[in-house]
């Protein structure tokens, strides 16, 4: 089967997609936060441009139909987000996505690779399946690990 999904870097274009699918996210995982979310907005909006540069996007034809952005904390790299939209999951474009992150980091030198997720989130089984080791518990969030020069760290499969 031929793969009509490609991942290019993201584009200021690309923004409305992803406040679209961010939102998708905060009423699936954290609709309790609705409110908080939206009132951060411009805070939002900041981040997205600040990480245009860090940031990816799974297209279909001119679809945009997932993207993940990832940030800098002094020397570490840390995913910000990864999303796929509902209808195209299980395909492995969330693997893809992740696959960039690391790569990219990875390209520019950083050695370890973080992100926090919440415990009920299904995408754990996607980082952990990829080799990122849980680290601890902070904000509701599962803290993870991923170590570039640690053997049992994997890559994920990329397809296509």
């Amino acid at each position: 089967m031929t793969d009509l999904h490609s991942i290019r870097r993201a584009r200021a274009t690309d923004l409305p997609a992803i406040y679209a699918g961010e939102l998708d996210y905060i009423r699936q995982i954290e609709p309790e936060q609705e409110g908080r979310w939206r009132d951060g907005l411009y805070w939002h909006i900041k981040q997205w441009t600040n990480d245009l540069d860090r940031m990816f996007i799974a297209q279909s034809g001119e679809e945009a139909t997932g993207y993940c952005f990832w940030e800098t904390q002094g020397n570490v790299a840390v995913l910000a987000s990864i999303y796929v939209l509902r209808d195209r999951r299980g395909v492995g474009l969330g693997r893809r996505l992740l696959a960039e992150f690391i790569a990219d980091a990875r390209a520019r030198g950083f050695a370890t690779l973080t992100l926090g997720v919440k415990p009920d989130n299904p995408a754990r089984a996607l980082y952990e399946g990829a080799g990122f080791v849980y680290t601890h518990d902070n904000g509701g969030y599962r803290h993870y690990e991923y170590l570039v020069g640690n053997p049992t760290a994997t890559v994920p499969l990329v397809t296509g």
